[in-house]
Parts: C-alpha cells; sequence; structure tokens
C-alpha cells in the first residue's frame, strides 16, 4: 500500500511538473496573473497529494501539509472570488458528484463527503441525506452553478439546516429540494413560500420524530436539541439512519455543556460527530465519546482571515481528543465502516 501511494504522489507531481513547463515562463510586471497561475500550481498539487495520502484518523505529513499549503490559498485575500479559487471549488464538488453515484457503501457502512464550509452529505446502501448544504460566494456570483447544485440535491433525499445564517442556509438550494417533494428541516420559519416541504423541527426540550423520506421505503429518527448561537436559534441534530447509525451534527452551537448533559442522560450513542472545528472538543467530543468525529467549518470565506479556521488549528485543537477524528479537504470523503 505504502509503495502504492508513493507511485501515486510521483506521478501526481511528475504530472504538475509537465503542465508547469508548458505554461508562461515570465510574469514580470503582471503581478495578477503569477497570483492566479501560482494557487492553480499549489491547488493542482495539493489535491494531487489529497488522493495519494486519503483521510484517515491518523494522517501522514505529506496530507497534513497539501491541507497546509490549501490554509495558506485560502487565506491569501487577494484570490478571493478570483477565477482560480472559483474554479477549483467548482471543480472538486463536479468529482464529488461524481463520487456520489460510484461505490455506494454497502450493509451498515456509512460514506461522509465533506461538501463546502460545515456542510456535509452522509451517505448510506438506503439513503443520502444533506446537511447545511450551501453554494457559498456571493447571492449574484455563487461559487456553484445551478446545474452542479442539481446534481447535487438529486442525490440526496432529505435536507437540514441548522440555523438561518447564509453560510449554512441557502433559499436556492432549499429550493431545489422541495421541487422534488422533499422534506427541508428548519428550526424557525424563515422561508414561508417554500411550504409544505419546508418543516419547523424544534421544541422548548430535545423532541424525536420519524420522518419518512418520499420516494424511498425508508424513514429517518430525528432528535432536535434546542440550542443556540448567541440568541439565534440553531437547531443541533441527532439522526438515526436506517440502517441503525446515529450521527450528529452541532450546526454553530455556542454552548455545549448542556448539550453533552441531555445526549448523555438520554443514552444515545452517537456513532459519527460532526462538529465545528473551533467548538471545545474536550467538551464535545471527550463528552459525548462518538465512534469518530469530522471536523467542520474550516477556511469558510465569507469570514474575515482571523475566523477563517485553518486546517493546522483543526489539528491543535484535536490534539487531546481521546476517540478517532477526521479532517478533510472539500469534496473528499471517507468511509466509516460498521
Amino acid at each position: 500500500m505504502k509503495l502504492l501511494t508513493t507511485f501515486l504522489l510521483v506521478f501526481c507531481m511528475l504530472s504538475i511538473e509537465e503542465i508547469a513547463a508548458q505554461g508562461r515562463l515570465n510574469y514580470s510586471g503582471d503581478t495578477e496573473s503569477l497570483l492566479q497561475d501560482q494557487a492553480s500550481v499549489i491547488f493542482e498539487e495539493a489535491y494531487g497529494i489529497l488522493a495519494a495520502y486519503p483521510p484517515t484518523p491518523n494522517p501522514e505529513p505529506e496530507r497534513k501539509m497539501a491541507l497546509y499549503a490549501l490554509d495558506a490559498m485560502f487565506h491569501d485575500t487577494r484570490l478571493d472570488m478570483g477565477p482560480t479559487f472559483v474554479s477549483w471549488v467548482e471543480r472538486v464538488t463536479e468529482k464529488m458528484s461524481v463520487d456520489l453515484q460510484k461505490n455506494k457503501p454497502t450493509g451498515r457502512d456509512v460514506r461522509i463527503f465533506r461538501f463546502y464550509n460545515f456542510g456535509y452529505i452522509v451517505q448510506t446502501s438506503g439513503v443520502t441525506i444533506g446537511i447545511d448544504l450551501v453554494r457559498g460566494g456571493r447571492p449574484d456570483k455563487p461559487y456553484f452553478s445551478e446545474a452542479l447544485m442539481r446534481a447535487i440535491t438529486d442525490q440526496c433525499d432529505i435536507l437540514f439546516i441548522t440555523h438561518r445564517h447564509g453560510d449554512h442556509a441557502d433559499q436556492s438550494v432549499a429550493k431545489l429540494f422541495c421541487e422534488q417533494g422533499k422534506n427541508v428541516i428548519v428550526p424557525d420559519e424563515f422561508w414561508e413560500n417554500l411550504t409544505p416541504q419546508l418543516r419547523v423541527l424544534r421544541g422548548t426540550e430535545m423532541i424525536r420524530e420519524d420522518i419518512r423520506l418520499p420516494g424511498k421505503n425508508a424513514s429517518v429518527t430525528v432528535r432536535v436539541y434546542p440550542g443556540y448561537q448567541g440568541d439565534l436559534p440553531n437547531n443541533v441534530y441527532v439522526i438515526t439512519l436506517p440502517e441503525g447509525q446515529t450521527i450528529m451534527h452541532t450546526g454553530d452551537q455556542t454552548i455545549y455543556d448542556d448539550l453533552v448533559e441531555k445526549v448523555n442522560s438520554a443514552q444515545i450513542k452517537i456513532d459519527i460527530l460532526l462538529v465545528g472545528c473551533a467548538a471545545p472538543m474536550n467538551i464535545i467530543a471527550n463528552g459525548i465519546m462518538p465512534s469518530i468525529v469530522f471536523t467542520g467549518h474550516e477556511n469558510e470565506m465569507e469570514h474575515s482571515i482571523d475566523h477563517r479556521e485553518a486546517y493546522w488549528l483543526s489539528f491543535r485543537r484535536m490534539f487531546e481528543v481521546k476517540v478517532p477524528y477526521i479532517v478533510t479537504a472539500w469534496g473528499e470523503s471517507y468511509l466509516v465502516k460498521h
């Protein structure tokens, strides 16, 4: 296996060098083109290395360095909304759309796809659910075309939205679900024109509901903890899939002590925890003790640089976590075996 990954890495690097040799050789007086072409080379090489060293609870140094190289690109505001960045985000998402159709999990396995920002797609042998899927970018210039977003949503059976902030909730994405008669679960009614598929699911205490998936001979059991990001309602979803696995997505929950207490007192075993990378991991991850943790919300491009949480910072924050954890780049996936 080590020999294979080494071969893939060398192949990717040779391919990049070959492409670079065919490109422009002088940028004197053209800083913008240099920055865009440099970003293209780094994105190409970083994702080549990530392909050779896929997500694992014990990532190799090569994988970490590729993620750190992406941090450097995402933290350079000169590249924001530039052609190189936008084309790369769409490119990796197009690949993810194809991957959703291939090699679907079997048995009780679960594949976790990392969408943009804190968005995730959870796929089992029978169902596919989306959580906090957004197009990113600006309203007049989103990162993903409508055709690509439709290709993604066509493969999902339901959408969960944790709260109304634009980096978690996108009306155009919700509309694509509603047009197909698929449920969109929200904490409060912030898009009244999308009813009846738009469903408010929230109580004063943790509530439980079974949701039938249209077009599927299946349902998911959802527990909703009525959390908050500051004063804004934020649903924390605990979703039990038809095959029996339970996942939790925290959204931008602010206070975690009460959440951990409620989950533990209800004796809910969390198999997969999807948590914001800036959360207090010693409280949420070590308190709930899921089987595996996935970090999210790294490099939210609409945030200022000091709040574009870096991959290298995620590894630092996860240092004392006592369970396996995964740090992924946009478009990557990881198969959780059961």
